[in-house]
């Protein structure tokens, strides 16, 4: 008998061979290209697209096409034997060598790279304003926010959410990753009369904020441009008080390539199925995500999500598998 897709034999088959056992453990940190995966590997492309259509025909891997790449990363949805092998190899599967730690470092370095060098010099305007989407986020976020909280505004960028946050309630604080940015967030402020928002430098992955010390927490149209952002979930999970509510909103998957360069886009979009599994794999519960489509032509569909902070990690392998690229 011929065993189908995602079957204990199929799945174990497709996990004998060394090198493809290696580039099962490495797909656990994330989406990535060929070419990336073939400089972190330092292994011929031939051989890296032969063991990802391997692992791809077994259910294991899966691509999503973005523009005029393809990114690769463990499947979604996988059946009972494929999930536990899943398990099996973030837990004791191969230890990623050094030296192949080093080349994933340098990858990570190099997409973070884009997106400030991006921001350092994106000028006294908001570089997204004019790529939110005809739908916009913001009146949904922000009438999300319950009165009186702590609020967060991660990746407030030129702090657009910062007054109508300030108006819900007295405690608001904005981070970014980019000086600038919060320069021109200061200067917004100023100019609304308001001068007790808090403004801090920092990563979305390592926030600048103290173990549950906001009740809400905001991410408008900043995702898209995080290397990592089952990473970004963990750490925003991790400064939420408990029963402390996350509001994304961000844009449904898209082929406008040019938004990479131009934008320093990271992703193309997030289907809500993988999001709603980052959000679990992150440790939160209550999760819905409401698409916004687009009534403009030309105009990007856009979602707002909602989650709430419940107990901690759980058993789900810490980097989930994300169908849109970085």
């Amino acid at each position: 008998m011929v065993a189908r897709n995602n079957e204990p034999v199929t799945v174990l088959k497709a996990l004998a061979d060394s090198g493809r056992l290696l580039l099962a453990r490495l797909l656990l940190s994330g989406a990535f290209n060929v070419t990336e995966l073939t400089d972190i590997l330092d292994a011929h492309q031939s051989t890296i697209s032969r063991h990802l259509r391997i692992l791809v025909d077994a259910g294991l891997a899966q691509g999503r096409r973005e523009g005029r790449q393809v990114f690769y990363a463990w499947a979604s949805g996988l059946a009972p034997s494929a999930r536990q092998m899943k398990d099996w190899v973030d837990g004791h599967g191969p230890v990623l060598p050094d030296n192949v730690r080093r080349r994933l470092a340098l990858t990570w370095e190099r997409r973070r790279d884009r997106s400030a060098a991006f921001f350092a010099t994106a000028g006294s305007a908001d570089p997204a304003a004019a790529w939110l989407g005809s739908s916009d986020c913001l009146p949904d976020l922000v009438r999300a926010v319950p009165i009186g909280v702590v609020v967060a505004d991660v990746g407030t960028g030129t702090g657009r959410l910062l007054p109508d946050l300030r108006s819900r309630t007295d405690h608001v604080i904005g981070v970014d990753a980019s000086p600038e940015m919060l320069d021109q967030a200061r200067r917004r402020l100023d100019a609304h009369g308001i001068s007790d928002v808090e403004l801090r430098l920092g990563d979305m992955a390592h926030l600048p904020l103290q173990d549950g010390e906001a009740d809400a927490v905001l991410v408008n149209m900043a995702l898209h441009h995080v290397p990592e952002p089952a990473v970004a979930l963990r750490e925003l999970h991790r400064v939420l008080a408990p029963g402390g509510v996350l509001l994304i909103g961000d844009f449904l998957p898209h082929d406008e390539e040019w938004m990479r360069e131009k934008l320093a886009d990271q992703w193309l979009g997030f289907a809500p199925s993988d999001l709603s599994y980052w959000l679990s794999a992150a440790g939160f519960g209550d999760v819905t995500i409401t698409p916004l489509p687009s009534n403009q032509p030309g105009a990007l569909d856009v979602f707002v999500a909602r989650a709430v902070r419940h107990g901690v990690v759980t058993g789900i392998s810490p980097t989930p598998q994300p169908r849109a690229g970085a």
